[in-house]
């Protein structure tokens, strides 16, 4: 479940889906860059005409690396002997052939099909044609506006996934009150919540005490194959009462390494921007333990960096003692390995959509980032994926 270079079971089932690779705004025409994703080192750039190439990274002539390329030609040329090579691995030029040679056509790098839409750049690094693209409403809107955020963690990319359906961690490590946990600290060790899972989603609803007295805080994440996690839906173009989009994908860098990208979108409201302003938290700030050296306790990141990292960077999933509040843990192992034996058998992964078309966008129906309901009252948790009609 955890190794993903070629030819793993995790790393086949990664490749068949569009996974994302990077910001759009970090690539630029004239910085070529080498990143590493899966297990593989790959070149990322953008020609002239502002497409994106993600190739294999080295010159098949000589074998120097092409990060030291510059983009002309229609591609980008070795700083070596001039060979130029285009976003699909094509060899256009080769200085020094022959006139008339036709060597340049028998030459090509490895290349990866792109997508490029909503502020990433993604790739798909599976065998045979791609699948049609996930048609995403928070990458594909234009009613709203994007911000991101991204960090890379030192850790295989399922000590991340199995942090992500855990609310119980969110009252220990973060120092958060669920269900009037400062009266009732016995309280604080057993937040209430529910996980529902299909053969698409795994997920979570909690309830703590909300500010309203009478009133609970219930919140949702969600998690759906392979690596998307779902703090909110958001909400569909023609909701007046629209709110923001969460999602955060992470990929695998490889075995011991984790790139998150994080996509927040604000629809806009009466014409007007909703994105909501930082702010400072108001809780007081938990224990500090460990070392402020290493990780800074102080911030939510370093707090799950300190205890996802402290587990190794593999897991040692066969050394731990799972409990009855570690069934959100459970459904995301179960899911993902369900993932994994699709594809072993020869199936498509769960979430690939072969009759999706261009005039569908895709929208997360989930509880959201938070409501206050009234104590006691049933709140629907069904997590689904809801095809909804209109061009972006």
């Amino acid at each position: 479940m955890t190794r993903v270079g070629p030819g793993t079971p995790a790393g086949a089932t990664l490749r068949r889906y569009w996974l994302p690779v990077s910001f759009s705004h970090e690539i630029k025409s004239d910085e070529p860059k080498i990143v590493r994703r899966l297990g593989e080192d790959l070149l990322i750039f953008r020609d002239e005409q502002g497409r994106v190439g993600l190739t294999e990274p080295t010159c098949p002539h000589r074998g120097t690396s092409l990060e030291y390329g510059w983009i002309e030609a229609g591609g980008i040329r070795c700083c070596y002997h001039g060979w130029v090579f285009d976003v699909n691995g094509r060899c256009l030029e080769q200085p020094g052939e022959p006139v008339g040679s036709n060597f340049k056509d028998k030459i090509a790098l490895k290349a990866y099909a792109i997508r490029e839409v909503g502020g990433l750049i993604f790739a798909y690094m599976g065998p045979g044609a791609p699948p049609p693209f996930p048609r995403y409403d928070f990458l594909f809107r234009q009613d709203g506006e994007r911000t991101y955020d991204g960090y890379v963690r030192e850790c295989n990319f399922l000590n991340q996934l199995d942090n992500c359906l855990d609310p119980v961690h969110a009252t220990i490590l973060h120092g958060r009150e669920v269900n009037g946990a400062r009266e009732n600290p016995e309280r604080a060790e057993n937040p209430e919540f529910e996980v529902l899972a299909d053969e698409l989603f795994a997920s979570y609803v909690a309830r703590r005490q909300g500010p309203v007295a009478g009133k609970e805080w219930h919140r949702e994440v969600s998690y759906t194959p392979p690596v998307l996690v779902i703090h909110d839906g958001g909400s569909t173009p023609d909701d007046p009462n629209g709110y923001f989009a969460d999602v955060a994908w992470r990929v695998p860098v490889d075995d011991y390494s984790t790139q998150s990208f994080i996509l927040k979108f604000f629809p806009f409201k009466d014409g007007q921007s909703t994105k909501r302003p930082k702010r400072a938290s108001n809780r007081p700030a938990p224990l500090l333990r460990g070392t402020r050296m290493k990780f800074d306790m102080t911030t939510v990141n370093g707090q799950d960096a300190a205890a996802q990292i402290g587990q190794g960077r593999i897991a040692d999933r066969a050394a731990e003692h799972l409990g009855y509040s570690d069934r959100g843990v459970i459904q995301v192992r179960k899911l993902w390995m369900a993932a994994i034996q699709a594809v072993q058998r020869g199936d498509d992964p769960p979430g690939i959509l072969r009759d999706l078309t261009d005039s569908e966008m895709l929208h997360f129906d989930v509880v959201g980032s938070g409501r206050l309901v009234n104590i006691g009252e049933m709140v629907e948790h069904r997590p689904r994926v809801v095809r909804i009609q209109g061009m972006e």
